[in-house]
């Protein structure tokens, strides 16, 4: 029997097949542009679903403005071999992706959000293309736990977007390329809103890229003044965040601090190390309405742990993971260790303002805004 799955990977491939045949005459007449636009349907399957005919999905699209970067001069693009940068709207339709709750379904409604993109070539195969492309942003959730108060997956309409991409990149014309990817997509709202059980789906896309105007590539393009600190420098990093409490509005403050040491082997990538504290401004007591924190529960103000990782940066933009064993932490849960992800970007070289996802296990902790001092 057909299921709805497969019909929309046949439509995606029919959409893209009618777009691909419109330009490709009158594109090998023309040059090449700096400037791009990218259509992109997609489709995908829930990751935390059984298998069989009734399983999750979505499907969507994605349509962004793309701009080459081979000609860049900035040292990062010739380092990391980036190509490409790209800003989108992505939409899904997540009405097959479906929470059932005591005999009752819930869908996840519609989303709708922004994405920006960083291509980088692992390999070239003649003018066919092999590119990692990770991507971050913001979507707006139709559905949420306060819709849909029985539901446990979507805690806030607005959630951090998190995708990580495999693609095939093939040119059929000197301004015209079709695209065949494979990624991951993330939708959560990162702690702020409880409960916030979040949504991984594996998809796959199929695409068109074409050449906007006539502007040609240059070596001075994207040209930059910021240098960052290479080889050793300290660090300091001081901020705070909060965590949601419980299905209301309020929520846990706390107060984190980074001290560590970072060594740069050029402008683009870095090795860390140093010692994470972060301060709890409210404990857990053991009244599990009031003060319980899922794996962040604590007993004591102060947790502490050793982490180490490394730094890809972009620029002005930098993108960090680290990961950690706690050397002091009550926990209620008896986690032992913990993982990092962070934003940031530098003002000058020395300081920089840095968002940092504290993770225990798969579950988000809390969000910590900062401030960032190199030395």
């Amino acid at each position: 029997m057909e299921t709805n799955y497969g019909r929309c990977l046949r439509l995606q491939a029919a959409v893209i097949f009618w777009f691909a045949l419109c330009p490709i005459q009158l594109a090998a007449q023309q040059t090449s542009s700096i400037h791009a636009l990218s259509i992109k349907p997609t489709a995908g399957i829930d990751m935390a679903n059984a298998g069989g005919n009734d399983r999750n999905f979505l499907f969507g699209l994605h349509v962004s403005y793309d701009r080459d970067l081979s000609a860049s001069s900035q040292p990062w693009v010739a380092l990391l071999n980036a190509k490409g940068l790209s800003f989108g709207i992505l939409w899904h339709n997540m009405h097959h992706m479906k929470e059932i709750v005591d005999g009752q379904t819930y869908t996840h409604g519609t989303a709708m959000g922004m994405l920006s993109e960083v291509d980088f070539q692992l390999l070239q195969a003649g003018s066919a293309k092999l590119l990692f492309t990770p991507g971050i942003g913001l979507t707006y959730i139709t559905e949420t736990i306060d819709t849909q108060p029985a539901t446990t997956t979507v805690g806030s309409h607005l959630n951090l977007t998190l995708t990580a991409e495999l693609g095939l990149e093939i040119p059929v014309s000197d301004r015209t390329s079709l695209s065949a990817a494979a990624n991951i997509l993330h939708y959560s709202n990162g702690g702020l809103k409880i409960p916030n059980g979040g949504i991984n789906t594996v998809n796959g896309t199929i695409g068109i890229k074409t050449a906007l105007g006539h502007v040609q590539q240059t070596a001075s393009a994207g040209r930059s003044d910021f240098r960052p600190i290479v080889g050793g420098s300290g660090e300091l990093v001081v901020g705070a965040g909060r965590r949601g409490k419980y299905r209301t509005d309020g929520g846990f403050w706390r107060t984190g601090i980074y001290g560590g040491y970072n060594y740069y082997l050029n402008q683009a990538f870095g090795f860390k190390a140093g010692v994470d504290l972060v301060y709890y401004h409210q404990v857990f007591d053991g009244n599990f309405e009031t003060t319980f924190q899922y794996y962040g529960s604590s007993y004591d103000r102060v947790r502490l742990g050793a982490s180490a990782g490394a730094e890809v940066g972009l620029g002005r933009f930098a993108i960090n993971g680290m990961f950690g064993k706690y050397l002091h932490y009550r926990s209620f849960h008896n986690i032992q260790w913990y993982w990092t992800s962070a934003l940031r970007y530098y003002l000058t070289p020395n300081i920089a303002l840095q968002s940092t996802l504290y993770m225990h296990r798969v579950q988000a902790d809390y969000l910590n805004w900062a401030v960032v001092f190199r030395i």
